[in-house]
Order: structure tokens, then C-alpha cells, then sequence
């Protein structure tokens, strides 16, 4: 058992796979600090530092990306190594990383469902709700009550790439 000091209260809680006796927990905090904490470690790990309140965090499938929401409903999504800035966005309510490609990401806001794939324009379409998890080409969203699961096509952004011959 162990007890972790922190110098705010918990907003968000997001459990980290890993293998065992070394799994984590993305943690963010009122005063906008991120931080890692794995369970045999008795001392948080800062990830970021951001102004507002944090909503949510996900970390990416190998763990090179992360995603965070404040709130005020500003979405980044940073490099873990470099902590730099990859993409922005306002007026987002929840986001998802892919549990099997790295670079896809899904995001709600405004009742649509948005997919973003590595720097390719985000493909979307209308679904109300929130976006809690994403395997493959299923989306699972929470709507009211109800937990979705919605099948995703991913034609448009597989052309987008083979367009750019990125194969």
C-alpha cells in the first residue's frame, strides 16, 4: 500500500497498463500540473504544467503522445520525450487514444466525433455523446446513460495517405 502527496486536488484518474508491479496512473490535478505515478514508485513523475484545471488525460497505445483537456474545453496533445505541442484544438469534451494504432486519435465536442490521424486533417461526423475508448475501428461513447459501440470507417483516412504515398 502507498500514499502519494500532491499539491492539488485529483481532477482526473486514468489507469496505465504495464507490466506487473510497474503499472502507472495519469493523474491531473486542479492547478493544472499532470503528473505519472507508477505504483512502485513513491514519487510522482511532472508531466506538464498547464494554466487551467485539467478534465482529462490519455496516453498514447506506445506511450509517445499525450493528450489532455482543461477546463475550459482546450484540447492539447503534446510528445512525451520532447513535450512539445503537436496539435490544439478548443471546444473538445473528451478524446480517446487508439489502444492499437499509436497515431490515431478520437475526439468529441459539439456532438460530432472527430478522428485524427498522425498530421492528416481530422475526418468527422455527427454522434452525440462521449468519446471513453477507441480499439481499432470501435468507438465507445457514452451517451446519457448508454455506452455505444460504433463501428468507424477509416477508407477516407487510409486514401488521404495513400494520396500522399505514405504507405
Amino acid at each position: 500500500m502507498r500514499e502519494w502527496i500532491l499539491e492539488a486536488s485529483i481532477t482526473y484518474v486514468k489507469v496505465v497498463s504495464g507490466p506487473p508491479k510497474q503499472e502507472s496512473l495519469l493523474v491531473g490535478l486542479a492547478n493544472g500540473v499532470v503528473v505519472r505515478i507508477f505504483i512502485d514508485n513513491a514519487f510522482p513523475i511532472p508531466i506538464t504544467n498547464q494554466v487551467s484545471q485539467i478534465k482529462l488525460v490519455d496516453i498514447s497505445a506506445d506511450k509517445t503522445k499525450i493528450v489532455l483537456i482543461d477546463e475550459h474545453k482546450s484540447m492539447f496533445v503534446f510528445d512525451t520525450k520532447s513535450m512539445a505541442q503537436l496539435f490544439h484544438e478548443t471546444k473538445v469534451e473528451s478524446a480517446a487514444w487508439n489502444l492499437e494504432m499509436d497515431d490515431m486519435l478520437a475526439y468529441t465536442g459539439q456532438d460530432t466525433l472527430y478522428i485524427k490521424t498522425r498530421e492528416a486533417e481530422p475526418s468527422q461526423q455527427k454522434l452525440p455523446g462521449q468519446v471513453v475508448g477507441f480499439k481499432g475501428s470501435k468507438i465507445f461513447c457514452l451517451s446519457d446513460n448508454t455506452m455505444n459501440t460504433i463501428d468507424v470507417p477509416q477508407s477516407a483516412t487510409f486514401h488521404s495517405f495513400l494520396a500522399k504515398k505514405d504507405y
